[in-house]
């Protein structure tokens, strides 16, 4: 992403990980501030089994996550998922993203996933026949062109990193043809697009909070622009519905027009580029499993949902308990934040049996890495083709795809979790 700040990766290797080690602390506040820290977030898996063992319902430390609770097993984050008075809260932003001077936290007040319950499904109707099944579909022929032009680019060469050469340009370029950006716009909105995606961390320095702000004012201004234009000219894509939508008083004013644009673009590849970047390290990882979906293309759609399961790109969700709610003996209290750690609850062995091992033919009837309930993400089957797509050229493509070193580096994030880089040969 030309014009992009990335902080420095964490090292890693493709060698088995030790998921028990050894001198784990025991105590949940030391456990909770060892996911927290950013030099930890490389292998986070050991430091969730521990948080699981010890405390699975756990109210932290006020200087920790504002003393809000967090939840590590599979039963609880399910059934309060589905629990419709613990809900998205516009209480989240002020906790979670006030960062710099205002600008980011602005756009984030008004996107649909932190709105008031009734908001958020009066803007969430008006986007979901957009993100059907049926409808995504047909955005699976310009997923299979854009992913066999990004192998054109570099057949010949030999080798690529696969995070900046094809796992952020294959979701990038399909959310921004379903939305109705001009491609030629692409360069302008690209490092917005990362810095934005930064600042969304619970924790950001001043510089990242600072390129942040000024992301955040180039998306609105870009997307104000976009919006005069196609009111003028309106076309097949997203943002023409929607517009057409707001014209119709269908209640979408335009302040949450611009801020669900921006979301839409953000949800819309940052997590896809980062689900890409973890399934390639686990097949990297597991030579067996790397060899067996190469021979059994079939089995690509139930792989994707193991690589949902096994290593997801969102690894927390918020919410805020509406009423006093026992959970699993323990009562929280009203207007309580609660946080889900799912890379914990996707490798729950209550729920998964050998959960730390990659089965690409694992029956999985039912995981959490889309969430759940009211607030189950809309883009879930555009994540599902984008990286099906994703995984299955890189293979057909370049037959001999293997790591061109000994290691990876881990991007130094939480809640977006993938490889900052990963070099690759064939």
């Amino acid at each position: 992403m030309e014009g992009a700040v990335k902080a420095p990766g964490i090292p890693a290797s493709f060698e088995p990980v030790d998921w028990q080690p050894h001198g784990l602390p025991r105590d949940p506040d030391e456990i909770v501030a060892a996911i927290m820290d950013p030099l930890k977030r490389g292998e986070l898996y050991p430091l969730y089994h521990q948080l699981r063992r010890v405390a699975p319902v756990h109210r932290n430390r006020p200087e920790m996550l504002h003393g809000g609770w967090t939840f590590a097993r599979f039963a609880e984050a399910d059934a309060l998922f589905r629990n419709p008075r613990v809900v998205n809260d516009p209480a989240v932003i002020d906790e979670a993203f006030a960062h710099g001077d205002g600008s980011f936290t602005n756009v984030m007040r008004n996107v649909m996933a932190w709105l008031e319950p009734e908001a958020h499904a009066r803007i969430r109707d008006l986007v979901r026949a957009a993100f059907t099944p049926r409808a995504i579909a047909r955005f699976r022929p310009i997923a299979e062109k854009v992913a066999h032009a990004l192998c054109d680019r570099v057949e010949t060469r030999g080798h690529m990193e696969l995070v900046e050469d094809f796992n952020y340009e294959l979701p990038f370029n399909v959310i921004a043809h379903i939305l109705g950006i001009p491609e030629e716009d692409f360069p302008r909105i690209r490092s917005s697009s990362w810095d934005f995606a930064r600042t969304g961390e619970r924790v950001v320095s001043d510089e990242v909070a600072r390129r942040g702000d000024m992301a955040a004012r180039s998306l609105v201004a870009y997307f104000a622009e976009l919006i005069e234009a196609r009111r003028g000219a309106p076309g097949e894509d997203l943002l023409s519905a929607l517009i057409a939508a707001e014209e119709r008083g269908d209640r979408l004013r335009h302040t949450e027009l611009v801020a669900n644009c921006i979301l839409l673009l953000q949800a819309g590849h940052e997590t896809t580029q980062d689900l890409l970047g973890n399934a390639e390290v686990a097949l990297f990882r597991h030579p067996d499993q790397l060899r067996l979906l190469r021979e059994r293309p079939e089995l690509t759609p139930n792989a994707v949902e193991e690589f949902l399961r096994y290593d997801g790109s969102v690894q927390v969700n918020h919410r805020v308990m509406l009423d006093d709610t026992e959970v699993a003996g323990v009562v929280v209290p009203r207007a309580s934040m609660v946080y889900f750690f799912l890379g914990a609850v996707n490798r729950d062995p209550e729920r998964f049996r050998d959960p730390d091992r990659l089965d690409l033919a694992r029956e999985i009837p039912h995981h959490l890495a889309f969430s759940f309930g009211a607030y189950y993400c809309l883009g879930a089957s555009l994540a599902r083709i984008e990286t099906a797509v994703g995984i299955r050229t890189l293979l057909d493509r370049f037959p001999g795809l293997r790591p061109a070193r000994d290691g990876f580096e881990w991007r130094n994030t939480l809640l977006l979790r993938g490889p900052q880089r990963l070099d690759v040969a064939w």
